[in-house]
Parts: C-alpha cells; sequence; structure tokens
C-alpha cells in the first residue's frame, strides 16, 4: 500500500510537476509513521530492574484490553488480585514488589545485567543481592506468595 502510494505520487510530480506541499509530504509521511511506530515501541528496551535489596518481580505478557480469552481473562483477574493483596505485607518486610507485563526481564545486580526469558510467561522471579534468583511459575495466592517468600528471602543470606 505504501509502495503503490509512493509510486502514485512519483507519477503526479512526473507528469504534473511538483505536488502540492500538505498532498506530497504529509499523507505519504503519516502512513509511514503509523506503520513503522509499532517497531520503534518493540524494540525499545525497557531499562532493567535495579536489585539493591530483596525483590520479587511478578511477570504476565502484555494483554490487549480487549482479549476475548476467556482463560486469558480469568487469569489476569487472579494475578491482579493477588498482586494487588500481598504488596503491603512484602513492604512491611522490606521486600520490594514490582509487577510487569513483558515476555522477559532485564536485572542489574551491581555491575551485571542479565535478561531472563520465562518458559511460561506467567510467574514471580524471587531475587536479592548476592542470591541465585527463584522463579515460580503460574498464578499464585497472596499466602502462597507471601510462603514462598518467607522461605526464599529468609534464607537469602545462604
Amino acid at each position: 500500500m505504501l509502495r503503490a502510494l509512493l509510486e502514485l505520487n512519483a507519477d503526479a510530480i512526473r507528469t504534473h510537476g511538483v505536488l502540492p506541499v500538505k498532498r506530497a509530504i504529509a499523507i505519504p509521511g503519516l502512513l509511514l509513521m503509523t506503520l513503522l511506530a509499532p517497531f520503534f515501541v518493540l524494540g525499545a528496551e525497557r531499562p532493567p530492574i535495579v536489585i539493591t535489596r530483596p525483590t520479587i518481580v511478578a511477570f504476565f505478557p502484555p494483554v490487549n484490553s480487549d482479549a476475548s480469552d476467556s482463560d486469558t481473562n480469568e487469569a489476569l483477574a487472579d494475578f491482579q488480585i493477588y498482586t494487588a493483596r500481598v504488596r503491603r505485607p512484602l513492604r512491611s518486610r522490606g521486600i520490594e514488589f514490582r509487577e510487569l507485563y513483558v515476555h522477559s526481564l532485564r536485572i542489574r545486580v551491581g555491575t551485571s545485567v542479565s535478561t531472563f526469558r520465562p518458559k511460561v510467561y506467567v510467574g514471580y522471579y524471587f531475587i536479592a543481592p548476592g542470591r541465585k534468583p527463584r522463579v515460580e511459575y503460574g498464578v499464585h495466592t497472596d499466602d502462597e506468595l507471601l510462603e514462598i517468600a518467607n522461605e526464599y528471602f529468609r534464607n537469602s543470606s545462604k
């Protein structure tokens, strides 16, 4: 479509001279920006999550707001309910909690930056400085998350 529009403009220029500026630049320019914009957004790398203390990163794939898949909608609703409930108890324990809608995570601990690409797109990434990360896949209740956090971070000095 873009090629046809550009060829049409090139033919018009050869046949009739210079097109009016509005049509010659605005139409192809807007069309090109519309077509290329998603690639610039998708190609942009997110800054890494900087780990300076015990942290849990809850991850869920980006979901279209008009998604019609009832299983995805139910999983997303549960995910959001449990992440909302667990924030305050984790904060009171000094544990940072992040909720991201991504396909992969970039994590920085000290000067080291790594990328985590989950096998399953829903889950939780537990990490503390100097500690090997722990990943839990699937949607977990707030009580389950607190239990796992207690276990992982209590033993984070090992």
